[in-house]
């Protein structure tokens, strides 16, 4: 079974610019994920989809493996209402060239999946024949979240400890949110309509927090670098 890894890095990011190339660790953003993917001997092409030209300069000066190619999207393809579910349905005839293979949604944002990672998900997609996302443990339980509005605070549980009064933390159960840093599924599924999102019939691979570590504002990547650098002193 032949893989294909899509790692997407549009430019026009609006809450952190250009964050995909942003310089973490010594080198732009987007290459932590691209040299996970290229270090995988289960990937077989690793796909920089970008609408920028620039970025594909940027990141083919670090990474020079043979695995790397370019998908290149333009402005429309590439905006701010347009989700990465979206443009793989709609694109998935341009952009993969083998359809009888899967594909590796590798979102760059999260640069502490290792190829270790990628090497598990794929394990665990072939182990159970469906596809795969990965997901790591809410940092705080869920049983205390609750909506607000004029009228005040309204728990989304009955039994909320806020309403209980069993605020103890071993009490409290424990939930997964999916985190972005890997996707595995078949590219035959792209042309199911019926297909609705990529959790659809997927399994979980679970991912340590840190290792979850996604960035989408100044703090997050104030907090990748604490964690690089604990690292490099580690």
């Amino acid at each position: 079974m032949k893989y294909t890894a899509v790692v997407p890095a549009r430019s026009g990011s609006k809450r952190l610019p250009d964050k995909n190339v942003r310089i973490l660790g010594g080198k732009p953003l987007a290459v932590w994920t691209l040299e996970a993917c290229v270090d995988s001997g289960k990937v077989d092409e690793v796909i920089f989809s970008t609408d920028s030209m620039e970025y594909w300069d940027l990141v083919r000066g670090y990474v020079t493996s043979d695995k790397l190619t370019l998908d290149y999207r333009t402005p429309s393809q590439a905006g701010d209402n347009v989700k990465i579910f979206d443009y793989l349905k709609g694109e998935s005839v341009k952009i993969f060239e083998d359809r009888q293979g899967c594909f590796l949604l590798a979102l760059p944002t999260c640069p502490f999946r290792e190829t270790k990672h990628i090497d598990e998900a794929i394990a665990l997609h072939e182990q159970t024949g469906s596809a795969v996302f990965s997901a790591t443990p809410f940092e705080f339980s869920v049983n205390f979240a609750f909506n607000l509005s004029e009228a005040g605070w309204t728990s989304l549980l009955p039994d909320s400890p806020m309403i209980t009064g069993n605020t103890r933390g071993q009490d409290q159960m424990g939930a997964f949110h999916p985190n972005g840093a890997i996707y595995v599924r078949k590219i035959a599924d792209l042309l199911n309509s019926g297909l609705k999102t990529l959790y659809d019939e997927a399994t979980p691979y679970i991912m340590t927090r840190d290792e979850s570590t996604d960035i989408d504002e100044e703090s997050d990547f104030l907090l990748a670098e604490a964690l690089i650098s604990a690292k490099v002193q580690g």
